[in-house]
C-alpha cells in the first residue's frame, strides 16, 4: 500500500502531492520544502513521470510504484504528450493515497507555500469529498489584455494546480476536469493561488512584521504556472504578447519572482534544459503532438515508441506510405506547423517535390522527423496509349456497373489512365491529355466539374436539369442491370407491398407518402402488410425516428434495415417527388428485372424508364408533388387484382432487360467513347510538317564551292596584299582539301538518300520482317527505359536518404562541436580555479606538515605513557582474575563443609555461576566444563527470558536438568510468580530441588513445582537413554521392548498444570523446551494451554532429531505456525518461513527458535501496489 511516512508513532493531519516531469524536479523541490515548512503535520509525495523505475527516492516514486506497467507506461507516453501524461497520473495517484484515509491536496509543481492551509482544506471537505480553487475571483475585464475572458474560457475556471480530496472522493477522480458532474465545494479565500489571473484584483502589502499580505490576511500560497525562469521579466512566459500584468508595475510580485527564481537555481535549476525522456526517439528525433494523436486513434494500437525493441515497431507504424503519397510523421508534422501550412497548402499534390525537399533537407537537419519518415518521390502517371479504347477509374457500385458495360461493349478497357477516353465516377485525379467522362446519378448543374468534357446520365429528365451554360456536354447513357433471373412467386394468405426507404434522399424518396397511401387504402384491413427497406438510418437519424414514430402505431407496417424485404412482396412502392431520378429509378430497375410490379409516381425519369409497364401516380404541382389519395385508390385496385399485377410484372421485367441491357447499354457506351475519341483525336496539336532530311547536306555541299573574298577592307593597309600572297602560297592545299571534303560530302549525302528511301519503303509497306524487328528492339528498348526508369528513382530516393543522413549527421556534428567548446571553455575556467586552489592548498600543505611533525613528537609520546599504562594493567588485572580464581576455590570448598549434610545421593561436581552455587552431575561432559569456566550458561536466551517473563506468570521449564534457568527465573520473580521445572531424570530432579534450596530463599522456593516425568503428548511410558550432555533422552518405547529395558514416565503438561495447586488462576508466560528433536511431541501436549495464555516458547529445535524420530521438520514448524506462531531464531530475531529454516540448519545440530505469539492485525485491506519510500517523507525533497 502507497505509504508518505514510515515514522512510527506519527499520524499525519494531510498528505500533500505533486505529478511532474524530470524537468520540473527543482519547482518539485521548492514545493516540497515550503510545504513541509509551513505544515510539520502533513506528509509530502512526488510522482516524476519519467523517471526510471530504480529512480525512487525520498519521497518520490515512479509510475510502476503506482502498479503502472512497463507496456502500460509505453503506450500512454507515445500516446500522450508530458502534460497529458501527468493529468492521466494523477487520479491514480490520488486513489492510492486516499486509501490511507488521509485527506490528500494535490499542488502543480510550479507552487510555493507560504502558510499553513489544513484548515481551510479540511473545513472544505466536511461539506464536500472535492474541494477546488477557482483561478479568480471577479470577472476579468475584456480589454485585449491576457489572459482576459476567452483564455479564461480555454484554460478552465478552476485551478488544476490546487485539488483537494477526502474520502468518498474515488468515484470522481476521473472526472475532476469536469467540475459539474463532482461533487465540491469552491475555495473562495484571496490568500490561495496568487498567480497571474488574479494578481491585478488582489494587490499585495507587507505588515509591520515584514509578512506579504492580500487583502489584509497573510498570503498563503503562490502559483508560478507559466513561469520562465529564463525569461524572469514575465510573470508567465504564457500571456507574453499582452500582458495583463507587468512586474514593473507590482513590485512586491517581482520579488517574489525573483525569490522564487533564486529557489529553483538552489534546487538545481540550470540554464541547460533536461530532456523530457518520452519527448524524442532514441536518435533525438522530436515526436510531434498530432502523430502522438494519430497513434491513440489507430486500431489495434501499433508498438509504442519507447519499448523493449528501441522503437523499431513504432518507426514502421510511423513512416507508412498514406494513400495520398506521405508518410504518417510527415502528415503530422505538417498538421502541427502553421508556417508549414502555409508554405506548402498541397503537400502530397503540386506542392509534393518541395515539401519532400523540405523534409529530406530541413526536416531532419532539425529534427522534426526521421530520414525513413521522408515521403518518397511521386509516381508518374500511366502512358497515354492513342487508340481506341475506354479507362474506368473509381471505386463503387456504379463503377462495376460502368465497367461491365465497357467490357461487354468490346473496346479495350482499362482501370488506369492509359486511354485517351477516361470515364469516372468520382473525384480521381485524372493525368493531362484525356477527355474526361464524369458518370453521375441524379446530377445537378451546381455540382463542380472542372475539366470534365461531358458528363453521362441515365435519363433525359436529368439531362435537361444538369445542363448549364458553360459546363460540360451532358449525354444520356444509362446505367445497365444485371439479369439475376426472375424470382418465383406465389400468393400467400397476406398481400405485401415493398417500399425503400433511402434517408439520404428522404425528402424526395417521399417514403412517408407511401405510408399515408398505405393506410388510407386499408385502414381496417388486416391481411395487408407494408414492408420498408431502411438505409442510412445512422448517418441520418432525424429522418429514420420521423419514419419510426409515423410507422409505430400500425403493426402492418415493418421496418427492416437488413433484409430483403421484395423477395416476398406482391407490388413495390415509390411515391418520389420530382427532383428524385436515376438513382430510385436504377433501384426499382434492379427490382423490376425480378418480376415485381411496380407502383410509382408519374415524374422524372421513373415514368420515363417504365412508361405503360408500371402503375404511374398522377402528381400535382407540375409532376412534383404524387398524389397521395390516388396513390391509395391504385393499392387497393392492386390488392383486389394480383394477376394484373403479376402481368405487370413480366412486362417490366421485359421492358427494362430491352432497354438497360448490359449489352444494349454497352453498344450505346461503345457508340459514345468512339465519338469522344474522334473529338479528341480533332483537338489534338498536329504534328509539324515534314521536311527533306536531303535538304541542310545539299546546301552544306555548295558552300565548298565558294572561294574566300581577300579584297575586304581592313585596318591594316597591307591586309589585302597579305591574303592575296598567302592564298597563292596555300593554293596546292586548298584543292586538295576541297577534293577531300567534296570526297566526304558525296559519301554522306549516299548514305543519307540510301536511309531515306528504307525509310520511305518502310512507310509504304516494304520489309515487314525489319518492321517486325524494328518494333521487338523498341520494346527491347522501352523496357530497359523502364528498367532505368526504376533504378534511377530508387537511385533519386536514395540520394534524398543521402543528403538526409548527411543533414542529420551535420546536426550531430554541429551539436558536437558546441558542446566540445562548451565543455573546453568550461575546463578552461575549471583549470584557472584549481590553479588557484593549488597554490592555496599548497600553503596549508606546508602549515598541516609542520602541525604533523609536532602532533607526531606528541603521539609519540602519548604512546609511551599509553604502553607505561597498560603493562600496569594487565598485571593489575592477572592479579584480579588469579585473586578471584582463589576466592572462587574457597568459596566453593566452603560451600561443600556447609551443605555437606544435604547435598544428595548423587555423584555431583559444584560450580560458581550467575545463577549461584549450582551442582551438575561428574559425568556431565558438555555443561560442566563451559559453566565452570565461563561462569554463565547461554547468555543470549537468559537476557531474552529474562525480557519475556512477567511477574505474575508461570515460567515453565520443560528438560530443566539441574535447574539452572529455574534458578535464574526464580530469583526474578520472588514470590509474585511461579516455577514449574519438568525433568524425566530423578538424579538430574533431585540436584535441581538441592539448588535452588541452595540458592534461593525459602519463601521463593516454594514457588518451584518439579514434575518428574518426560513431556510428551499422551500419557504412558517412554524409552529412555543418558546423554553425553547430561540428562536423558526420550523415545517411544517399541512393543517388543524387553521387560528390564530402562524407562520413564510420559505426561501430558496440561493435565499436569491443572493438578498444580501452586499454578492455579496464573496464566503460562514463557515456555522453555530443552529437549532437541522431541520438542514438539512435548509442546504437542500443552497445546490447549498454548492457544488459551498464548505464552512465548523458547524451543530447543533439531531437524536431524526430528527426522530421526520420524517427523518432518517443515511439517513440525509449520504446525507451529497453525497454532498462531511466528517462528523467529533467537540468533537473528527475524521472522522465517519453515523452508528457510530447515535449509539454515544444514551441518547444525539444533537452533534455539523463539515461537513468537502472532499478534492480530486488522482485516486485509484490498491490495494496492507497493511505493518503497526510503526514508519519512515529512523531510523536503
Amino acid at each position: 500500500m502507497l505509504s508518505a511516512t514510515e515514522v512510527p508513532g506519527f499520524q499525519p493531519v494531510i498528505c500533500a502531492c505533486t505529478v511532474a516531469t524530470a524537468a520540473e524536479l527543482p519547482a518539485v523541490k521548492v514545493l516540497s520544502s515550503s510545504f513541509l515548512a509551513e505544515h510539520p503535520e502533513g506528509r509530502f509525495l512526488a510522482l516524476i513521470v519519467d523517471a526510471q523505475p530504480e529512480a525512487s527516492g525520498p519521497g518520490l516514486v515512479t509510475p510502476a510504484d503506482l502498479g503502472v506497467g512497463a507496456d502500460e507506461l509505453h503506450v500512454l507516453a507515445t500516446s500522450l504528450s508530458s502534460e497529458e501524461l501527468r493529468s492521466a497520473l494523477v487520479p491514480r495517484l490520488l486513489e492510492q493515497l486516499l486509501a490511507q484515509g488521509l485527506p490528500v491536496l494535490y499542488l502543480d509543481p510550479w507552487v510555493q507555500v507560504f502558510g499553513s492551509v489544513t484548515k481551510l482544506v479540511l473545513e472544505a471537505l466536511k461539506k464536500a469529498p472535492v474541494a477546488l480553487l477557482p483561478r479568480t475571483l471577479r470577472p476579468l475585464p475584456d480589454d485585449g489584455l491576457q489572459p482576459g475572458p476567452t483564455e479564461l474560457h480555454d484554460f478552465g475556471a478552476f485551478d488544476p494546480g490546487f485539488i483537494a480530496v477526502g474520502p468518498g472522493a474515488e468515484p470522481y477522480l476521473g472526472s475532476l476536469d469536469m467540475p459539474a458532474l463532482v461533487p465540491h465545494q469552491v475555495l473562495r479565500d484571496a490568500r490561495l493561488g496568487l498567480s497571474v489571473w488574479n494578481v491585478a484584483d488582489r494587490p499585495l502589502h507587507r505588515d509591520d512584521e515584514g509578512v506579504l499580505t492580500v487583502l489584509g490576511s497573510e498570503l498563503l500560497t503562490v502559483h508560478f504556472a507559466g513561469f520562465d525562469p529564463r525569461r524572469p521579466w514575465l510573470l508567465s512566459a504564457e500571456f507574453s504578447e499582452r500582458p495583463r500584468v507587468l512586474l514593473s508595475e507590482h513590485p512586491l510580485v517581482a520579488e517574489l519572482v525573483t525569490g522564487y527564481r533564486g529557489e529553483l537555481v538552489r534546487c538545481g535549476h540550470t540554464m541547460q534544459q533536461v530532456p523530457y525522456r518520452f519527448g524524442q526517439l532514441i536518435d533525438g528525433t522530436d515526436l510531434p503532438d498530432e502523430l502522438r494523436a494519430d497513434y491513440r486513434a489507430a486500431s489495434p494500437t501499433p508498438p509504442p515508441a519507447f519499448g523493449d525493441d528501441g522503437g523499431a515497431g513504432f518507426l514502421l507504424w510511423a513512416c507508412e506510405q498514406t494513400p495520398n503519397g506521405g508518410t504518417r510523421w510527415s502528415e503530422a508534422v505538417w498538421r502541427t506547423d502553421e508556417l508549414l501550412r502555409a508554405q506548402f497548402p498541397a503537400p502530397f499534390g503540386a506542392d509534393a517535390e518541395a515539401f519532400r525537399e523540405w523534409c529530406a533537407g530541413v526536416g531532419v537537419t532539425s529534427g522534426r522527423l526521421p530520414v525513413p519518415a521522408v515521403p518518397g518521390p511521386r509516381a508518374e502517371g500511366p502512358a497515354l496509349l492513342d487508340q481506341l479504347g475506354v479507362s474506368v477509374i473509381g471505386s463503387g457500385p456504379l463503377v462495376d456497373l460502368v465497367l461491365a458495360a465497357a467490357r461487354a461493349s468490346g473496346l479495350p478497357t482499362s482501370t488506369t489512365a492509359n486511354y485517351p477516353v477516361v470515364v469516372r465516377a468520382g473525384d480521381d485525379e485524372i493525368p493531362d491529355g484525356r477527355f474526361v467522362v464524369d458518370v453521375a446519378l441524379d446530377a445537378s448543374p451546381r455540382d463542380p466539374r472542372t475539366g470534365v468534357n461531358e458528363l453521362w446520365v441515365s435519363s433525359e429528365a436529368t439531362r435537361a436539369t444538369a445542363e448549364r451554360i458553360g459546363g460540360p456536354i451532358v449525354r444520356v447513357v444509362p446505367l445497365p442491370v444485371h439479369d439475376i433471373g426472375e424470382r418465383t412467386h406465389e400468393t400467400g394468405p397476406e398481400i405485401v407491398f415493398a417500399a425503400l426507404a433511402d434517408h439520404a434522399i428522404d425528402r424526395a424518396g417521399n417514403v412517408l407518402g407511401v405510408v399515408s397511401a398505405f393506410l388510407s387504402a386499408f385502414p381496417d384491413r388486416a391481411d395487408v402488410r407494408l414492408r420498408i427497406a431502411v438505409t442510412g438510418a445512422d448517418d441520418h437519424p432525424e429522418a429514420a425516428e420521423r419514419l419510426r414514430l409515423a410507422t409505430a402505431a400500425d403493426p402492418r407496417i415493418e421496418l427492416v434495415e437488413d433484409g430483403d424485404v421484395v423477395s416476398d412482396a406482391d407490388c413495390v412502392v415509390s411515391l418520389h417527388r420530382g427532383g428524385a431520378g436515376d438513382r430510385i429509378a436504377h433501384r426499382l430497375a434492379e427490382l423490376a428485372v425480378r418480376g415485381i410490379p411496380v407502383l410509382a409516381s408519374d415524374s422524372g425519369a421513373v415514368a420515363e424508364l417504365f412508361g405503360k409497364t408500371a402503375v404511374l401516380v398522377p402528381c400535382h404541382q407540375g409532376g412534383a408533388e404524387p398524389d397521395v389519395q390516388a396513390a391509395a385508390r391504385l393499392l387497393h385496385s392492386l390488392a383486389d387484382d394480383l394477376p394484373t399485377a403479376a402481368a405487370l410484372g413480366h412486362a417490366a421485367r421485359d421492358h427494362v432487360l430491352h432497354t438497360r441491357s448490359v449489352s444494349r447499354v454497352g453498344e450505346l457506351l461503345r457508340e459514345r467513347v468512339e465519338h469522344a475519341y474522334r473529338g479528341w483525336r480533332a483537338r489534338r496539336p498536329k504534328p509539324a510538317p515534314e521536311v527533306d532530311p536531303m535538304k541542310a547536306l545539299q546546301s552544306a555541299k555548295h558552300a565548298l564551292l565558294r572561294q574566300p573574298d581577300v579584297g575586304s577592307a581592313h585596318r591594316t593597309p597591307m591586309a589585302p596584299a597579305l591574303r592575296k600572297v598567302v592564298l597563292r602560297a596555300l593554293d596546292h592545299y586548298d584543292n586538295h582539301m576541297r577534293e577531300v571534303l567534296h570526297t566526304l560530302v558525296d559519301g554522306v549525302e549516299r548514305t543519307v538518300s540510301e536511309l531515306v528511301d528504307r525509310q520511305d519503303a518502310l512507310r509504304s509497306g516494304v520489309g515487314t520482317g525489319e518492321l517486325e524487328l524494328l518494333r521487338a528492339e523498341l520494346e527491347q528498348v522501352a523496357e530497359r527505359q523502364d528498367h532505368f526508369g526504376d533504378q534511377i528513382v530508387g537511385v533519386d530516393d536514395g540520394v534524398v536518404r543521402v543528403r538526409a543522413d548527411m543533414a542529420g549527421q551535420g546536426r550531430r556534428l554541429r551539436e558536437i562541436e558546441d558542446a566540445v567548446v562548451a565543455e573546453a571553455a568550461k575546463r578552461a575556467k575549471q583549470s584557472e580555479g584549481l590553479a588557484a586552489r593549488i597554490d592555496k592548498l599548497t600553503v596549508a600543505l606546508n602549515r598541516t606538515l609542520d602541525r604533523i611533525d609536532t602532533l607526531e613528537s606528541k603521539v609519540v609520546e602519548v604512546f609511551k605513557e599509553r604502553d607505561t599504562r597498560l603493562d600496569a594493567a594487565v598485571r593489575a588485572a592477572n592479579q584480579a582474575q588469579q585473586t578471584a580464581d582463589a576466592l572462587r576455590r574457597v568459596v566453593v570448598r566452603s560451600h561443600e563443609r556447609a551443605a555437606a549434610e544435604s547435598v544428595p545421593d548423587v555423584r555431583s561436581s559444584l560450580v560458581l555461576c550467575d545463577a549461584g552455587m549450582v551442582r551438575l552431575p561428574a559425568d556431565d561432559m558438555f555443561m560442566l566444563p563451559l559453566l565452570s569456566s565461563n561462569g554463565v550458561w547461554e547468555s543470549e536466551l537468559s537476557e531474552l527470558i529474562d525480557s519475556l517473563v512477567e511477574p505474575d506468570g508461570v515460567f515453565l521449564d520443560v528438560g530443566a536438568y539441574v535447574g539452572y534457568h529455574s534458578i535464574r527465573v526464580l530469583s526474578r520473580l520472588g514470590v509474585s510468580g511461579a516455577v514449574v521445572a519438568v525433568e524425566p531424570s530423578a538424579a538430574a530432579a533431585a540436584l535441581l530441588r538441592h539448588n535452588v534450596e541452595v540458592n534461593v530463599p525459602a519463601p521463593v522456593a516454594a514457588r518451584l513445582s518439579v514434575i518428574e516425568g518426560a513431556a510428551w503428548e499422551s500419557q504412558g511410558e517412554l524409552a529412555c537413554s543418558p546423554t553425553l550432555t547430561g540428562g536423558l533422552s526420550v523415545s517411544p518405547l517399541p512393543e517388543d521392548a524387553p521387560e528390564d529395558a530402562a524407562k520413564v514416565r510420559a505426561v501430558r503438561l496440561d493435565k499436569e498444570l491443572e493438578e498444580l495447586a501452586a499454578v492455579q488462576g496464573m496464566k503460562l508466560s514463557v515456555v522453555r523446551v530443552d529437549t532437541p528433536g522431541r520438542g514438539h511431541r512435548a509442546l504437542a501436549g500443552l497445546v490447549r494451554l498454548l492457544r488459551r495464555d498464548k505464552p512465548h516458547v523458547l524451543l530447543e529445535f533439531s531437524a536431524t532429531g526430528t527426522t530421526e524420530l520420524g517427523d518432518d521438520p517443515v511439517t513440525v514448524l509449520k504446525e507451529f505456525g497453525i497454532w498462531g506462531y511466528d517462528l523467529v531464531p533467537v540468533a537473528t530475531r527475524q521472522a522465517a518461513s519453515p523452508e528457510q529454516i530447515v535449509k539454515a540448519m544444514e551441518g547444525l545440530r539444533s537452533i534455539t527458535l523463539w515461537l513468537r505469539p502472532r499478534t492480530p492485525g486488522p482485516k486485509p485491506a484490498v491490495a494496492q501496489p507497493a511505493v518503497p519510500v526510503r526514508q519519512a517523507a515529512d523531510q523536503p525533497i
